[in-house]
């Protein structure tokens, strides 16, 4: 009777390992799922090496994202985030030292902000078209100003097609006494 117990319970035991691999391995599918699923294809690089050409493109283990950086003569750095799966996103971190100022003073940021993407436009290869972005920021700038609406995240549609193109200022923060980081991000989609 005890041989035909210890039989059952190892029986038992062995089903449970078993189930409980299934479910891990389901888990485990089912977090890879978005990225078969994604609209997107695989991020490129979207800075042409001829014009920087010790720029770092580095994939991330989701094949659908990547960070893109460029550290400037100066020490400046630019950092481009290569992401998002049902929209398309390119985000740019600025940490600059050519401007510098009181962060809440967004007029002042969002200037900076047009300068700074504008001083790249040759060296974008995106399939964004962040030059008319450019001209929706500049208009938004002026609209908004005078009367202090500018806002950290507000949507700037630049593009009137069936896929959606907008852009955010999203952050202006203080590094240290001489830098400063601006991020800014294009989006299409949904895609």
């Amino acid at each position: 009777m005890n041989m035909k117990r210890h039989f059952y319970l190892t029986l038992i035991g062995l089903t449970l390992v078993l189930l409980a691999f299934l479910s891990s391995a389901s888990a485990i599918d089912s977090k890879e799922e978005p990225n078969r699923d994604c609209k997107r294809g695989q991020a490129e690089p979207i800075i042409q090496k001829e014009d920087y050409p010790n720029t770092t493109f580095l994939l991330q283990a989701d094949s659908i994202s990547a960070l893109e950086t460029i550290v400037f003569e100066n020490g400046d750095k630019l950092i481009i985030k290569n992401w998002g799966c049902e929209y398309y996103v390119l985000t740019f971190r600025f940490e600059t030292t050519k401007f510098q100022g009181d962060t809440t003073n967004l007029a002042y940021w969002f200037r900076s902000s047009a300068i700074l993407i504008t001083g790249m436009l040759s060296a974008l290869d995106a399939p964004i078209d962040i030059k008319r972005g450019l001209v929706f920021l500049h208009s938004y700038i002026a609209k908004h100003e005078d009367n202090k609406t500018l806002k950290l995240g507000e949507e700037i549609d630049f593009d009137g097609s069936t896929i959606r193109n907008f852009l955010t200022i999203d952050r202006i923060e203080k590094l240290n006494d001489i830098k400063y980081a601006v991020t800014l991000s294009y989006t299409t989609g949904p895609l």
